[in-house]
């Protein structure tokens, strides 16, 4: 299947008749529509959807629900009686059991203008096909009725799938979403390889609704009837336990959103850190150079209160020079007498005047004693000053080897206030240097408590789950314990007998359905993940990483051979860049593909599809945009990209695109709306 030509009028950002002509060449399968953001790239994407499924999606920009289907120039040029038309055509070349099936699809819708207010409102709108008569070549109506009947829209979902729309309408900036990823990509699988009517019955048979409470297995069951009380006690506790189970579910529910926000949260931050390690580092250094300066400015502090300590003593080093020359003086005189030590005038007056000597004789009044007494009293001091001189040069010896001392210990504080200086001068304008390398708005130590933070309500999200989990067996093992008390009872009753075969009956198609569908479940994945994992690593040339398809069907990275403390193992890789997150969905939309592609050349019933690109490489390198690019005309029977002007040459598709298929978007100046061009056209 491929799509042969696209006509738009007047839709969203295309004004007038816009038509594109869609390569079919089996060597250059190839289709490019060139133009800058926001000149309409997506409006063609959204124009095919539109077409196909009566519907568009949500951009970056704007809710699904918010935007104009109307051009909207037309609609400001609208009075309160217009009405106009907006229709997308689409062509498609088909071949079914070899037969030419080709058909055009025509949607149209009508829309007036809710005056004065500048707001589209629709009115109609309809739906029609036209397939091709492999006999005459002619077109015929394939539904009259109109989209009412659903016939035409019953066709298109034959062609092309729905539930397959996220695959071959690749929008770049939804699949970079990993939760949109993993919307829908079960049913879409299964639908796109053929095993959808096997899980069907499966389901049908026995797990629709929680635990199969809406399944044929469970409506049987319930039609049966047992007596008594006992029976009613039962069955009012296996109603409880449901619905305890569905409270368990709805828990399960908000923890798993909890995970999803917190681990994002974290991984948000964690990018941040990854991103900006020298940063971080030089911030770490900052810190640091702050403590030295603090410990630096303590001991100039320090040295400069010890010299004025030492200031504090100084007379004696200025005056002991001074005191030396009058001892030198002293030197020359004879004052040093027949002095006692340690008596002095003070002693004799006091026994002159006692009249009593110290060896105990009385003194009396000229006595021998008295005259002695005072032939003593003229030698000691202060009539005789030797002994005060020879204290005093006692205390001068003192002082000098004080001030010996004082001199270098000053000098020594002095020399280490400086140094200490120079080197807190030196310390603050490295600090300078260092604060202005750092983008001081980011706390990267509060950055990091948050990440921490982030991942423990995460451990306690999925504690939570495992435990809620852990109820629910619990309760399925309640439920299976009363159940068997029912069969008991139910077993007296004859008329549930007829019910029983229909139950035995459909436990084993059940049962049989179950085992088709996990034998080709497993193999399918197996075989998948075998393609994604090559896909990725040819496309990106990665060695260290590789994609893979979960149980979960979730996508994700794991890291090769990482050793953990049991040996080597896988280890997820978290915190994906947005170019990692493409280039991932694009390994997986390849191999999908591919895996299509593959059952069709054996056989099986595969659907070959176009695959419409609208913005796949902007955020992509050039390296990776070359490495994607190159894949994709080779898995791909039609390639339809809506890309910038920057990816056009490092994608290399021009080796896969005949200039006749290559188209621009133009921006009119005037106006708010764009038309289609033809590259030659443009270049001319």
């Amino acid at each position: 299947m491929k799509f042969k030509k696209l006509i738009i009028n007047n839709f969203m950002r295309l004004k007038g008749e816009n038509t594109i002509e869609f390569s079919t060449l089996p060597d250059k399968n190839v289709t490019v529509v060139l133009g800058d953001n926001t000149v309409g790239k997506t409006t063609l994407a959204q124009a095919i959807r539109w077409c196909l499924y009566g519907n568009i999606i949500s951009t970056q920009y704007d809710n699904s629900k918010n935007i104009c289907l109307l051009n909207t120039d037309i609609l400001n040029d609208m009075t309160a009686n217009d009405r106009k038309e907006i229709s997308v055509e689409l062509d498609i070349e088909n071949s079914i059991n070899g037969q030419d099936r080709s058909c055009r699809i025509l949607r149209r819708a009508e829309f007036v203008r809710k005056f004065p207010q500048l707001v589209a409102i629709q009115k109609t709108e309809s739906l029609k096909m036209y397939i091709k008569n492999p006999i005459t070549g002619s077109e015929e109506p394939y539904d009259n009725i109109g989209k009412d009947e659903g016939k035409v829209d019953d066709m298109i979902s034959e062609l092309l799938p729905k539930d397959l729309s996220s695959y071959f309408l690749f929008d770049g900036e939804r699949w970079s979403d990993a939760k949109n990823t993993q919307n829908d990509i079960k049913d879409s699988i299964y639908t796109l390889v053929g095993i959808s009517p096997i899980r069907q019955m499966k389901e049908h048979l026995g797990d629709l609704g929680t635990n199969g409470r809406s399944s044929v297995i469970k409506r049987l069951g319930d039609k049966k009837t047992g007596s008594g009380a006992e029976y009613n006690t039962i069955e009012k506790s296996i109603e409880d336990y449901y619905g305890r189970i569905d409270a368990q579910k709805h828990e399960i529910e908000e923890a798993q959103n909890n995970v999803e926000y917190y681990q994002k949260k974290a991984d948000e931050i964690k990018d941040i850190l990854n991103a900006n390690p020298n940063v971080e580092k030089d911030q770490k250094e900052c810190e640091k150079l702050k403590r030295d300066i603090e410990s630096g400015t303590s001991r100039i502090e320090k040295y400069k209160k010890d010299i004025i300590t030492r200031f504090s003593d100084s007379y004696v080093y200025f005056a002991a020079p001074l005191l030396q020359d009058v001892v030198n003086m002293l030197d020359g005189v004879d004052l040093q007498g027949s002095d006692i030590p340690d008596v002095t005038d003070k002693t004799i007056h006091a026994i002159l005047q006692n009249g009593r000597c110290l060896c105990g004789h009385e003194v009396h009044k000229d006595s021998f004693e008295e005259k002695e007494l005072l032939k003593l009293l003229e030698i000691v001091p202060p009539a005789k000053i030797g002994t005060v001189v020879e204290n005093f040069k006692d205390k001068l010896a003192n002082w000098s080897n004080r001030s010996a001392n004082l001199y270098d210990a000053i000098k020594e504080d002095a020399e280490s206030y400086q140094q200490e200086s120079d080197d807190l001068e030196d310390l603050k304008e490295e600090l300078t240097i260092k604060e202005k390398k750092i983008d001081r708005k980011i706390n990267f130590a509060g950055e990091r408590n948050k990440m921490n933070s982030y991942l423990i309500k995460v451990r306690e999200a999925n504690q939570t789950i495992s435990n809620d989990k852990a109820v629910i067996e619990n309760l399925k093992h309640k439920i299976a314990m009363e159940e068997e008390k029912k069969k008991d009872l139910e077993a007296k009753n004859k008329e549930n007998e007829k019910l029983d075969r229909y139950i035995a009956y459909a436990k084993a198609l059940y049962k049989s359905a179950n085992e088709i569908y996990q034998e080709k479940e497993q193999n399918l994945l197996g075989e998948l993940n075998q393609i994604i994992e090559k896909n990725f690593r040819e496309m990106f040339n990665e060695q260290e990483k590789y994609a893979k398809l979960d149980d979960d069907y979730t996508l994700h990275l794991y890291y090769r051979n990482l050793r953990d403390s049991k040996g080597y193992a896988n280890a997820e890789a978290t915190g994906l860049s947005e170019g990692e997150k493409i280039a991932r969905n694009f390994a997986f939309i390849v191999s999908i593909l591919e895996l299509a592609n593959k059952m069709k050349d054996e056989g099986d019933d595969a659907q070959a599809m176009p695959l419409v690109l609208d913005g796949p490489f902007s955020k992509l390198s050039d390296v990776n945009t070359a490495k994607v690019a190159r894949v994709l005309p080779k898995v791909a029977n039609q390639v339809i990209i809506f890309m910038l002007d920057k990816d056009w040459e490092p994608s290399g598709l021009a080796e896969y695109t005949d200039t006749n298929y290559m188209y621009r978007l133009e921006k009119s100046i005037e106006e708010n709306s764009s038309e289609v061009k033809k590259q030659k056209e443009v270049a001319e």
